[in-house]
């Protein structure tokens, strides 16, 4: 064989094997190039599913926040239904059929038994409402009847408490005034008018209370005041307060004075300066025995003894007409 043809043979063949390693350098690249591309559609794939799911919430918490919403619905219709159980429910009336369910009631009210000349309040008494009775013959504006009949009717009922408690006399009944009356008559008398003005100078600086915004919008609840003034005895008061508590009605107390009618201590230092003044010394006292003295006579002070309190309650009662 000659000398060229071995070249030629070794140069195809070097030829050849460069044209192997070619070809698999190429579909190696080709598969790597495929892979990627499966690669790539795969992640694109995995993005819009990402893209078109709900992010969050998930389907397990969307369950759990409507289990709550359930639970909280019912126990805001159990808390309004609550709210509501003490909503006095009262007709329309005319201006001339209120006053004369006012006369009625104010009759009935007037003749329950006490200790004023056998009855519990005394001649005259109107409990809040002298602008419609007694010497006046005034009949309210139609636009105010019914939050007056609402008026009567929380009257009613706490007076009702207070005879069932067994108070001894009821002296004053004040209602808020918005019709008219006297404001300064209505509820801001005596020590509660100075307390009260004390206390809206010390807070004339500050910002409204959320509350007072509310009752001022309507938007929430309303409040009334009241004000009632009777004499009874101490563990009668108590009674008094577990009565309102336990009342249907919202009622809050917002304010208690307590004033003692008579106090024994006094009374009998009272009388020895009284035998003082008049010349007598210890000397010329009898003396007494203490032993001769009645379980009574010596007693300082006894629960069955304790002399009646003249007492002032301030009541607001609430009506929630937003909830």
């Amino acid at each position: 064989m000659k000398r060229h043809q071995i070249v030629m043979i070794v140069c195809g063949g070097l030829m050849a094997a460069m044209c192997v390693a070619a070809g698999w350098l190429l579909l190696r690249a080709v598969s790597v190039k495929n892979d990627a591309a499966e690669e790539r559609n795969m992640n694109y794939e995995d993005l819009q599913h990402i893209y078109r799911a709900k992010v969050f919430p998930s389907d397990a918490n969307i369950n759990r926040v409507r289990e709550d919403q359930k639970v909280l619905e019912g126990w805001l219709v159990t808390a309004s239904n609550l709210l509501h159980k003490g909503d006095l429910v009262i007709d329309k009336k005319t201006p001339a059929g209120f006053k004369q369910v006012l006369q009625e009631s104010v009759r009935d009210l007037s003749a329950h038994p006490g200790a004023v000349n056998g009855r519990i309040v005394g001649p005259n008494s109107y409990f809040g409402f002298d602008r419609y009775l007694g010497q006046s013959d005034s009949l309210p504006e139609q636009e105010h009847v019914d939050r007056l009949t609402l008026q009567l009717a929380v009257i009613e009922k706490i007076c009702t408490e207070l005879y069932a408690a067994n108070i001894m006399e009821l002296r004053t009944v004040t209602r808020e005034m918005f019709d008219g009356g006297d404001t300064a008559q209505a509820m801001d008398t005596g020590s509660t008018t100075r307390r009260r003005r004390r206390r809206d100078d010390e807070g004339s600086d500050r910002q409204q209370a959320p509350s007072a915004a509310l009752a001022n919008a309507g938007e929430y609840f309303s409040k009334q005041r009241f004000s009632f003034e009777f004499v009874t005895r101490p563990s009668a008061f108590i009674e008094v307060l577990n009565r309102l508590s336990a009342l249907d009605l919202f009622v809050v107390v917002a304010e208690v004075e307590l004033r003692k009618t008579s106090d024994t201590l006094t009374a009998r230092q009272t009388a020895g300066g009284k035998d003082a003044r008049s010349g007598r010394t210890d000397a010329d006292a009898v003396a007494v025995d203490p032993a001769s003295l009645t379980h009574i006579q010596r007693i300082v002070t006894d629960p069955e003894l304790e002399p009646p309190v003249n007492v002032k309650l301030e009541i607001d009662v609430y009506s929630f007409e937003g909830v």
